[in-house]
């Protein structure tokens, strides 16, 4: 009897023994899971967010380091503050804190990924007779900013692999983002176009082909496949459209009545990127004056030069022209981000 007894009890801590290390194998095997996950987030290009800072003050449109061939600007780039003054403005990101947050369920894995970022948004005006600086109507101040995205992974088989499978990045959605709510942004568009020029050698541009499209209702679940992200090629022109809303009350600069910017970020580093101004002046590409809908002609840069294919990120972005303007107003900003893949056609 007291040897059944013994037996019994060894049972159930063998019993117990089998139970705790098999919780152990799959609390390590749930930890080595997300270190690989976050393994592949810090390694792919497509999915952070380096490009979106301006760095402190800059031209209204640039470009540094990208291969380009004579990108035009816009004849706002010589915007005057008032009679004989010149505005240029950007931000600047002092910290960033990344967050992750996975949900590992079987073979599929969502990571759900948020940006916290604090910055100082910066205003300099010159005289432009003189190219000095107006201190009295410069200013700065400061900014938070939420930006958030999804990832999605997926579990592959792989006996080469010691635990017999590895995991995949196989779709991310935009990154949208915000600060303050005078401003959202309704729907981004892109079409390749047809140019035409006149007798007198003045273009003229046709929308054509729907390239991309998406829209508020759908921004924070759109999945864009990983290896078949939207993809151009080096140095084609396409058509943006970005409508957007402003709850006001709106700062306008003249009777247009226009009371926001839309800002098109490019590139991939903090030597690799530019930036784009669209319009709402009825002007160039845009056909309807001050409709909520900036539009803008965007030649491509090329890949990199000994390059034929690279990725990169885009950053559209609606500001209040009062967070631009007015020293005391406070900074109200959108952004969606897509990455973007450009190719050299042989």
């Amino acid at each position: 009897m007291k040897k059944e007894k013994i037996i019994k009890v060894l049972n159930v801590l063998l019993f117990v023994a089998v139970i705790f290390n098999g919780c152990v194998n799959l609390k390590n095997d749930s930890e080595n899971d997300k270190s690989e996950l976050m393994r592949l987030l810090d390694e792919d290009t497509a999915v952070g967010i380096d490009g979106y800072d301006d760095q402190g003050v800059v031209d209204i449109e640039f470009d540094n380091g990208l291969e380009s061939i004579g990108m035009a600007r816009i004849t706002e780039d010589t915007l005057k503050y008032g009679e004989g003054y010149r505005i240029r403005f950007g931000r600047q990101i002092i910290s960033r804190e990344r967050s992750v947050e996975f949900n590992v369920d079987g073979d599929t894995a969502i990571g759900l990924i948020s940006y916290n970022l604090n910055g100082i948004f910066r205003v300099l005006v010159k005289d432009t007779s003189n190219l000095e600086i107006i201190d009295s109507m410069s200013f700065s101040k400061n900014f938070e900013s939420l930006m958030t995205r999804k990832v999605k992974f997926f579990k592959l088989s792989d006996n080469s692999n010691p635990n017999g499978y590895r995991w995949k990045i196989a779709a991310i959605t935009p990154i949208t983002g915000s600060s303050g709510n005078k401003v959202s942004i309704s729907s981004l568009n892109i079409f390749s176009i047809e140019t035409l020029i006149n007798d007198d050698g003045e273009s003229s541009y046709n929308q054509r082909e729907l390239l991309f499209s998406m829209n508020s209702d759908d921004s924070g679940d759109l999945y864009l496949d990983r290896e078949n992200l939207p993809t151009f090629n080096a140095f084609q022109q396409i058509m943006i459209k970005v409508d957007v809303e402003n709850f006001g009350p709106e700062h306008a600069l003249d009777s247009l009545g226009v009371g926001e910017w839309v800002m098109h970020r490019f590139g991939r580093n903090s030597s690799q990127r530019g930036r784009r101004k669209l319009n709402d002046r009825g002007v160039a590409s845009d056909s309807v004056e001050n409709d909520n809908i900036h539009t803008a002609i965007w030649r491509l840069h090329g890949p990199g030069f000994g390059r034929d294919s690279r990725t990169f990120r885009s950053f559209f972005n609606t500001i209040d022209l009062a967070t631009i303007f007015v020293e005391s107003s406070d900074y109200n900003n959108v952004t969606w981000s897509i990455p973007y893949k450009v190719t050299r056609q042989n």
